[in-house]
Order: structure tokens, then sequence, then C-alpha cells
């Protein structure tokens, strides 16, 4: 007697349970299933360092994530975050040493060691390597942290006489040595006097997809030359770089017409890396990266100086 309770509410059960169906059946619907939930998809931030200047050339050091727009091949990508660039770089300062540099090169010892103290004084651990690049591409200073060891190795720069440039080797060979060393913010500055012959045998886009691999920009100050520096496919090829190139990796290039500018163009320079933004947006994951990076200022006032290859 006592399981009478329980029997009684079994059978309701099933009572209950037949009467729905039932009524199910009677009017033609289905029975609600649980939707399955939606698949998210994972989204990777991506982070890419960008300088912005005024009319005047004056660094702009605060936007907002409204201020831009980024897409990759065609597609929107949701802008996260703007703001001020602090890692320190790994930079490397190529000079030209060749034959046609001769006249210059006192103006570039002084240069390049007034160029690295302004870094070193507002990014103290930003590493710094020397290279040349008369007849071919040689390490004249190994990256570190030390005023001494550069301003030494920057005294016993000369020019190689009877040489001609190897500017695109150097950069793609230090392109490498960058993407080598796992470089986080890498940057490369050269000087490059286009009077003087190109030796490199190598096209402009060889040396762009050196730095876009290595994910590093080109800044560059070039003495102009006459209409004879690009008499020679080589003499072309460097040009490109210096102009095109450099755009496209989000750097910038300057044109002086003696030494005694340099000074000016290299702090103009130092002055626009330290002020550098750093952009955070999310990509969907997709098994094929993207490969063309465009990113737009709304204001049409200002000058975006940003990557067009991706952080593949």
């Amino acid at each position: 007697m006592a399981n009478i309770p329980f029997l009684r509410r079994f059978r309701e059960g099933l009572t209950l349970s037949g009467l729905t169906a039932l009524a199910i059946g009677a009017t033609g619907l289905q029975a609600v299933q649980p939707r399955p939930q939606q698949e998210q998809r994972p989204t990777n931030q991506q982070r890419v360092y960008v300088s912005v200047v005024d009319k005047k050339g004056a660094p702009v050091t605060t936007l907002a994530v409204t201020d831009l727009t980024v897409k990759e091949d065609g597609v929107t990508r949701e802008v996260l975050s703007v703001e001020p660039a602090k890692e320190p770089m790994q930079m490397a300062i190529l000079v030209d040493t060749s034959a046609a540099s001769a006249a210059a090169i006192s103006d570039l010892r002084t240069s390049i060691k007034t160029f690295a103290a302004e870094i070193w004084a507002k990014s103290p651990d930003t590493q710094i390597a020397l290279y040349s690049f008369g007849a071919r591409p040689t390490l004249e200073a190994d990256y570190s942290t030390s005023p001494t060891n550069l301003n030494r190795r920057v005294e016993r720069l000369f020019t190689v006489s009877d040489s001609g440039a190897t500017f695109i080797d150097a950069v793609i060979e230090v392109s490498g040595g960058l993407k080598k060393r796992g470089a986080t913010r890498p940057v490369i500055v050269a000087y490059v006097d286009e009077n003087g012959a190109e030796f490199s045998h190598r096209r402009h886009d060889v040396a762009f997809n050196a730095l876009a691999d290595a994910r590093a920009s080109l800044w560059v100050v070039a003495r102009q030359g006459f209409a004879s520096s690009t008499a020679t496919a080589e003499n072309r090829e460097r040009a490109m770089v210096i102009g095109d190139v450099t755009t496209r990796t989000g750097g910038r290039s300057s044109m002086v017409f003696d030494g005694s500018a340099i000074k000016g163009r290299l702090s103009e320079m130092a002055t626009q890396l330290l002020s550098q933004l750093v952009v955070t947006y999310g990509r969907v994951a997709t098994l094929v990266p993207p490969e063309k990076l465009e990113m737009r200022l709304v204001n049409q006032d200002l000058r975006l100086a940003s990557p067009r290859w991706t952080t593949r």
C-alpha cells in the first residue's frame, strides 16, 4: 500500500505525456528541439606600428580607434586600440661608404652619433647596429645599447675608393638578420648617395619581400642624384627601393643635396620614430592569411605612414 501514491503519479505522468503527444499531432506542430550553439570563430589580435604627422610635419601622438580604418584584402577589420608605441626598437643604421659619399663622410659621422643619441635619450633599451655598404654589406657594430661602442665604430667609417654601393644587398641581408633575431619592432635607417653606381643585382620587390618577412620598416635619407643616376637598371631598382619600398613598409624617404642637411633629416626621422603609434586590430582566424594591409586616416589633413604587408 505504501507504493500506491507513487503508482498514481506514474500513471498520471503517462496520461499527460500521451495527451501532449496527441495535442501536437492534432495541431500539426513539431516538437521544439534545442538549437545548437553557434560556433564562435576565434579572433587574432594584430599589432602594427605607424607614424602620423600633420601638415607641418609635426608628429601626431594621439588617435582614437574611430580615426582610422583597417582592411585586409579589402575586408574591414575592427580597430581595437591605438596607443603610443613604448616598446624598444631593434634598429640597423646603414651607411653608404661608396666613393660617391666621400664628400659627406664627415657629416655622416656627426649625424649618426647625434641621431643615435636622440633615440637613446627617449628609448634607452633600443638596440642599434651599424652597417656600411661600400663595395659590400659589412657589419661595423653589432646590436647593442652602448653609445660608446657605436660611436667608436662610427668614427672609423671611411669611404671605399673606386667602389660602388650595394644598398639593395644590404637591405636584404639586414632584414634577414632582423628576422632571425625575432625582432619585435625592427627598423632600418639608411643613408644613400644616388650619384654613385649601385652594384646590387637584385630587384626592388625582393628587398620589399625581405623587409615584409622581417616586418621591418625602411627609412631613407638620400642625396639626390642627377639624370645619370638612373642610367642603369641597378640604379633604377635602387631608386624604387628609396621611393616605393620605403612607403610600402611604413617608413619614409627624404632627399638632401649635400652632407650638411643629413643631420637635420635624421633628426626628423628620430622624432617620428619616437612618436610612433601601435594599432591593434582584430582578425578572424583563417587557414589562408591575408596578403594586403590597407590603413587610412579619416582626417585627410594628416599623413599616415603604415606598412602594406600583413602580420602573418
